[in-house]
Order: structure tokens, then sequence, then C-alpha cells
């Protein structure tokens, strides 16, 4: 932290896998502290030092300066336009949620009306500005294939897999709906480029990987791109990456930073 500005104080929506790596990550530093983080359970022992609330109003009492999502769908849908509407800056990671039209013109509507904005944290993919740019040139076609360990998206089932098995191809609005926990990337990548209904989805079980992995490839005016990530699964949840907390704690960092790449 450079000249005597204050830490951002960040209040969180849900406080799960991503949310206690992001606690762990956060903590010791002094440009920013997590204010509280609105949960279901007030009760549950979480093991990291974040205050925690039963209610928005209880969580924007505590004075944050940004709000974060990290609790699924249900938690954007419950509390995202009303967080916007008392005045912050949303913080967004469940953005499959937006594969409802009425829940995506609910945010915007809030955040145009109170003058905030949604930021899409890239979460576990990678890409998005470059998608966002060529899309201003013109766009052909983006398609994004998710392919993770069996047993991580078949539970029990997936033990006995000896094969990769195609689970899903088709629109991301439909896969964002089927796969609500994997395929949050997917719907970012269709929001930088094509939209949702245009962007081609493939999600496939493997028992030969050990990592998430995610393959975006865009043609456009601009040319071709191709981007590639396999990221190590969280350890408190295999469905999401480590790099997920890691992309929240850059983003909110980024808010403040005197320079900003990309």
């Amino acid at each position: 932290m450079t000249g005597g500005a204050r830490p951002q104080r960040v209040g969180l929506i849900g406080l799960g896998a991503i949310g206690r790596s992001l606690a762990n990550l956060a903590a010791g530093r002094d440009d920013l502290t997590l204010a509280g983080a609105l949960v279901r359970d007030t009760g549950k022992e979480r093991g990291v030092a974040v205050p925690v609330v039963g209610s928005l109003p209880e969580l924007l009492a505590l004075r944050p300066d940004v709000v974060v999502e990290i609790a699924g769908h249900e938690g954007l849908r419950q509390h995202g336009a009303a967080a916007l509407r008392a005045g912050y800056d949303l913080i967004a990671v469940s953005v499959g949620a937006l594969a409802d039209p009425a829940l995506q013109e609910e945010l915007l509507g809030a955040a145009r009306a109170s003058g905030r904005q949604i930021k899409v944290a890239s979460g576990a993919i990678g890409a998005l500005d470059a998608i966002a740019a060529a899309r201003l040139g013109g766009l052909e076609r983006v398609t994004h294939t998710t392919r993770k360990p069996a047993t991580t998206l078949l539970g029990a089932e997936g033990a006995t897999l000896r094969e990769p098995r195609e689970l899903f191809r088709g629109p991301a609005r439909e896969a964002v709906v089927k796969f609500p926990e994997s395929v949050n990337v997917a719907a970012a990548v269709s929001l930088a480029g094509l939209g949702l209904d245009r962007t081609e989805v493939c999600v496939i079980a493997d028992p030969a990987v050990e990592r998430n992995q995610h393959l975006v490839e865009v043609e456009g005016a601009f040319g071709r791109l191709r981007f590639e990530i396999a990221g190590i699964p969280s350890g408190d949840n295999p469905k999401t990456g480590r790099i997920v907390a890691m992309s929240i704690l850059h983003t909110i960092l980024m808010r403040r930073a005197p320079l900003v790449v990309g």
C-alpha cells in the first residue's frame, strides 16, 4: 500500500471454498481487508477470520467499498441487484446465472440506475480481454470445451468410466443451466464474445485427466485465438480451480492499481 491510502474493504456474498481461499490469499495484506461475508448459516465454523452476517443490510452496514459475489447462481439472483441499487460496485463470479434474461436485465437495470458497475471476474479462464476486443471488429465463431475429471462431473459413476464421455454439446445458455458449478467460465467467455446463444460449449468427463481443462477457440476479423488452461482443482471443491480466488483478488486490487494491464 502506498501514499497512506486506506485498505479497500471488501464485502463477500458467500464464504464457501472460493471465499475461504480468497481469505487465505488476503491474510496479512495491508491493501485490503475482508469486512464480512453474507452466509446462510452464521453458526457454521469456516476456519477463516472473516465476520459473517445473515442478511445483505447487515453486510452493507459493515461499509464495504465493493461487494464480491461468490455464492453460486442463487446468491447472485438474490442479492446482486440489491447491492447495486444500494450504490455498490459488484464483482461477480457466478455469471452463468445470466442465462436467465430476466435476471440479466434486472442486474443491468440496477447498475444503470445507480451508476455502478458489474465486473465479471475471469475466474478459471483467461483471454477475456482479447475476446472482448476482437468482438469490436467482428467475431465469426467462439467455442469453449471444458474437460474435467470424470468423478468431478459424474460423481461415483465417473469412477467406472474408462474413456472420455461427452456430456453436452450446444449453446452456452443451455450448458450453464445443466452444469452451473462447472461452466460459469463458459458464460464469461460468451459475455465477452458472441453471447450465450451463439457460443458453442462442449463438456467432457475424462477419467484420464486430473486437472480442470478449458479450451477456447475464437475466429473473427482479427484472426484466430486459441487459449488453453489446465487448472489445479481446489482442495475444498474439485468443481472449481485454485486460480478462481486468485482471479478475484486480482480484480479487487485492480480497482485501485496505478497501472492496469489488459
